[in-house]
């Protein structure tokens, strides 16, 4: 116990010596606290055990509040941030409430956070946040947030979100958020949302959305939406809806809709809907509706409508089919081809306004045909 008090002594004695050397007029504000060399070193001013504000020092170190420290090797322990750094370096164990400099390298616990203003590598845990203005590498846990303003990489968490300016790569868990301005890559959970301005690539959870700019491509998962402002590639659930401005391919699949502005290609499942402004590959199958302006190739199943101007390959709709041109079989409750039909419809009405091909249903209609021909029961055919 005698030890305890001894410590505790010095750094009172510590305390007391830098607060001496104040500047009296402005002692209200840090801005104007002038930085003390006072400390007490043993057996040696650079190497040993140290208490006060040295500046460079290796071995165990211990003092208050650091202020202009240079370079500290080996333990340092501080209970507050520090009251000014311009190019601080704290390698080896940094602790206490706001363990603070420039660059902290090896292992930084703040009980209330750790802060860097250049580069945090190492094991990083702050109680309540890790924050680094530059990189932050290595395992990083910020009990709410691990905030970066430029690249988290390593093995990441986030109790409530990870925030970065620029790139976070790893394993990556936030809470309720992992937000980046630039590219997400490795396997990345946010409890509500990954929000990207670049890429998000890998496996990628998101409790409610999956958000980027770019693309998003791997493995995803969210449960309401992924929204991309490019492509989405890979294997790709979402609860409600995957939207792309571009395309979307892969193993696609969501409860409501699939919605891009360019292609739709692979195995494409949706609840209601498949929508796209271009074309549709592979097999597709939707309870509602496929709705696709250019062009459908393969094997599309819908429960409502299936619509396209060029239809290459077998469809089966429940309801009703709307093609301009067919090539292949069709088969609906009403096949309605309004320009070209090179192949097979099967249905209870049937029509083409250019037949090539054969029509089976209770009613079939050939606008090419001519008399009789142009209306007839149960079969109609035009060669």
């Amino acid at each position: 116990m005698k030890y305890f008090y001894l410590l505790f002594l010095i750094l009172a004695t510590s305390l007391f010596s830098q607060t001496l050397n104040q500047n009296p007029i402005n002692n209200s504000s840090d801005d104007y606290l002038i930085c003390s060399d006072w400390s007490l070193d043993i057996p040696s001013s650079t190497w040993g055990i140290s208490f006060g504000n040295s500046k460079n020092f290796n071995g165990f170190r211990f003092n208050y509040r650091d202020c202009d420290v240079e370079t500290i090797n080996g333990f340092n322990f501080t209970m507050w941030k520090a009251k000014s750094i311009t190019n601080s370096e704290v390698n080896g164990i940094s602790l206490g409430l706001i363990p603070h400099a420039s660059r902290l390298r090896g292992v930084n616990i703040g009980l209330g956070a750790v802060v860097a203003d250049k580069e945090m590598i190492g094991f990083n845990f702050g109680l309540l946040s890790a924050v680094s203005d530059g990189n932050i590498y290595g395992f990083n846990i910020g009990g709410l947030a691990l905030v970066s303003g430029e690249n988290i990489g390593g093995i990441n968490i986030g109790g409530l979100a990870l925030v970065s300016d620029n790139k976070i790569t790893g394993i990556n868990f936030g809470g309720l958020a992992l937000v980046s301005n630039n590219n997400i890559d490795g396997i990345n959970f946010g409890g509500l949302a990954v929000v990207s301005d670049k890429n998000i690539a890998g496996l990628n959870l998101g409790g409610l959305a999956l958000a980027s700019d770019d693309d998003i491509t791997g493995i995803n998962f969210s449960g309401l939406a992924q929204v991309s402002g490019s492509s989405i590639v890979g294997l790709n659930f979402s609860g409600l809806a995957l939207v792309a401005d571009e395309s979307i391919y892969g193993i696609n699949t969501s409860g409501l809709a699939l919605i891009s502005g360019e292609s739709i290609g692979a195995i494409n499942l949706s609840g209601l809907a498949i929508v796209s402004d271009k074309s549709l590959y592979g097999l597709s199958l939707t309870l509602g509706r496929i709705k696709i302006e250019e062009s459908i190739k393969g094997i599309s199943i819908s429960g409502y409508k299936t619509e396209t101007f060029d239809f290459t390959g077998i469809n089966l709709t429940l309801a009703w089919t709307e093609f301009e041109n067919l090539n292949g079989l069709s088969i609906a409750g009403y096949n309605q081809v309004n320009g070209n039909q090179n192949g097979l419809t099967i249905g209870v009405v049937n029509y083409a306004e250019s037949l090539n091909g054969i029509q089976l249903g209770l009613i079939n209609i050939a606008n090419n045909n001519s008399g009789l021909g142009k209306i007839l029961p149960f079969f109609n055919a035009h060669f």
